[in-house]
C-alpha cells in the first residue's frame, strides 16, 4: 500500500484537494457551526503527519556533519537566508497582507518529511540530505518566529508571536520529542528481541522493515489534512478565485527560480551532484503541514489558504526537477572537473621542475 500510495500520491493528493473542496462547499454551514472542531482537526493531523518522519530521523548521524562543513553552509545559506527573503519578496507581489503573511510562514518552515525521499530517488547524498533535515528543523525554532515577526513589522501587521511560538512548540518539538522517544523505544525492542534472533541492526531494522509503515502514516495523514484545509477554505476559495490562482503560479515560480539559483551556484562551489541534490531538496521542499498548523493557530484564515494549496504545485515541481536532474547532473560534474584539471595545471607551472625557463630563473 505504501509503495502504491507514494507512486500515486500526486493524484491522490489533487483528490483529496477535489474532495475537500466539494466538501467544504455542500457542507459550509457545518464548518461555520464547528470552526473550532475544524481548526482541532487541522492541528491534530498536521501533527500525526509530521511524527512518523521523527521516527526515522536519525539525529545520531549530527556528529557526521563536521566531515562536510562546505556542503553544510552553503545548505544553511540557502535554508535560512536566500529562501526566506526571496519567500518574502515573492510574497510582496500578493495584495492582500494576511495570505502573503501565510506565503511567507509556507516557506520559512522546515524541510517537509518527502524531501529526503526525492533525494532517495535522485541517488543523492542521503546522509547529508539527513544532517540537514536534521539542522533545518532546529533552526526552524528561531527562523520561524523571526521571519514572521520581521515581515509583519514591514508589512504594518500585527501578529501574536506568543501563538506563534506556541504552534512551533506544538507542531515542530513535540512531534520531534514523542519522534524520538518512539525511535529510542524501537531501538531497546529490537536489542531485546530482534538482535538475538539475527535480524540487522536497530537502525537498518527501522529504516527498512518500518519504513514503509511510516511513509504509509505519513502519506494518509497528509491526504486527510489536505482535504480539511481546502474543505474549511472552500467558501474563500470560491470568494478569492484569483488569489488562489496566484498563489499557485508564484509557487511554480518561487520554486524553479530557487531551484535553478541552488543549482547555478553549487556549481560554482564545486559541490559534488550527489550533495547537490541533498541541498535543492532540503532548501526547497518545505513541511506544508507545519505551515498549516501555524497558520491556523496564530495567523488567521487567508493565511491558512497558503499551505492548503502549495502541496498541489510542490510535488509537481519536485518531481520535474527530479527528471531534469541525469542531465543536470553532467553539467555539475564538468564544471568540478574543469576546475580540478585549472588547478593541477597551475601547480605544475609553478613546480620548480616545470622547466628550462622557470630553472633557469
Amino acid at each position: 500500500m505504501a509503495a502504491y500510495l507514494k507512486k500515486r500520491f500526486l493524484e491522490y493528493t489533487v483528490a483529496a484537494m477535489l474532495a475537500g473542496f466539494l466538501a467544504g462547499l455542500a457542507l459550509q454551514p457545518w464548518i461555520t457551526a464547528n470552526k473550532g472542531l475544524m481548526k482541532n482537526l487541522i492541528i491534530a493531523f498536521a501533527i500525526l503527519t509530521i511524527y512518523p518522519s521523527m521516527i526515522q530521523l536519525k539525529s545520531e548521524k549530527l556528529g557526521q556533519a563536521a566531515r562536510k562543513g562546505r556542503e553544510i553552509l552553503v545548505a544553511l545559506l540557502f535554508v535560512f537566508l536566500a529562501a526566506p527573503l526571496i519567500a518574502m519578496l515573492f510574497a510582496s507581489l500578493l495584495p492582500d497582507r494576511q495570505v502573503a503573511l501565510g506565503y511567507v510562514a509556507s516557506n520559512v518552515v522546515p524541510a517537509s518529511s518527502a524531501s529526503i525521499g526525492y533525494v532517495l530517488l535522485a541517488e543523492g547524498d542521503l546522509e547529508l540530505a539527513t544532517v540537514l533535515a536534521v539542522l533545518s528543523l532546529l533552526g526552524s525554532l528561531a527562523a520561524i518566529p523571526g521571519y514572521l515577526g520581521l515581515y509583519a513589522s514591514m508589512s504594518s501587521l500585527t501578529v501574536p508571536m506568543d501563538k506563534i511560538l506556541a504552534s512551533v512548540l506544538y507542531t515542530l518539538v513535540a512531534p520531534f520529542i514523542a519522534g524520538q522517544a518512539t525511535r529510542w523505544l524501537l531501538m531497546r525492542y529490537h536489542a531485546a528481541y530482534k538482535a538475538p534472533r539475527g535480524h540487522p541492526s536497530a537502525t537498518a531494522w527501522i529504516a527498512e522493515e518500518l519504513k514503509h509503515h511510516t511513509q504509509l502514516a505519513t502519506m494518509a495523514s497528509m491526504l486527510v489534512l489536505v482535504a480539511l484545509l481546502v474543505a474549511s477554505k472552500a467558501g474563500l476559495m470560491v470568494k478569492m478565485p484569483l488569489v488562489a490562482g496566484e498563489i499557485l503560479l508564484l509557487q511554480v515560480a518561487m520554486l524553479a527560480f530557487l531551484l535553478g539559483l541552488i543549482t547555478a551556484i553549487d556549481r560554482a562551489a564545486r559541490v559534488d551532484y550527489e550533495a547537490h541534490t541533498a541541498i535543492a531538496y532540503i532548501s526547497a521542499t518545505k513541511n506544508q503541514s507545519v505551515a498549516a498548523a501555524i497558520a491556523v493557530m496564530a495567523l488567521g484564515p487567508k493565511a491558512a489558504l497558503v499551505p492548503a494549496l502549495i502541496p498541489a504545485v510542490q510535488a509537481p515541481v519536485a518531481i520535474a526537477y527530479l527528471h531534469a536532474l541525469p542531465r543536470l547532473k553532467s553539467w555539475i560534474e564538468t564544471r568540478g572537473e574543469e576546475i580540478e584539471v585549472k588547478a593541477r595545471l597551475e601547480e605544475q607551472a609553478l613546480a620548480p621542475e616545470a622547466g628550462p625557463a622557470r630553472r633557469g630563473v
